[in-house]
């Protein structure tokens, strides 16, 4: 199994790749774009690095296999964020809420 997930992407949305990662309990390398932003506390379930800094990625790298071991700590708290945020049987119900009220407003819309 891999020590941490590396993810320089410049443009994503939330990443499916991401969230499996999280779910494998890996801690992960992301750049600080805002969707990764939303899922990665730098130091806690991974790290952070400035976004198309390809410096700050390597000494990201660096840093992350100087500190070993914290990557089985940090992997915890990866899977803990996987199991309360990314769950789709506990996001199922918030998701058709979210497009019932979508329906219901345009169909409110449509109406003379």
């Amino acid at each position: 199994m891999a020590d941490l997930y590396i993810s320089p992407s410049h443009i994503d949305g939330s990443s499916v790749s991401l969230m499996e990662a999280l779910a494998c309990g890996l801690p992960c390398l992301v750049s600080d774009i805002p969707a990764n932003k939303e899922w990665v506390t730098d130091g806690v379930n991974g790290y952070l690095f400035p976004d198309g800094d390809a410096d700050a990625l390597a000494e990201a790298i660096e840093r992350a296999m100087a500190q070993r071991e914290r990557l089985a700590e940090m992997g915890r708290a990866a899977r803990q964020v996987a199991e309360a945020r990314a769950d789709w049987t506990k996001n199922a119900q918030t998701l058709l809420r979210a497009y019932e009220q979508t329906l219901a407003a345009h169909r409110a819309r449509e109406r003379p």
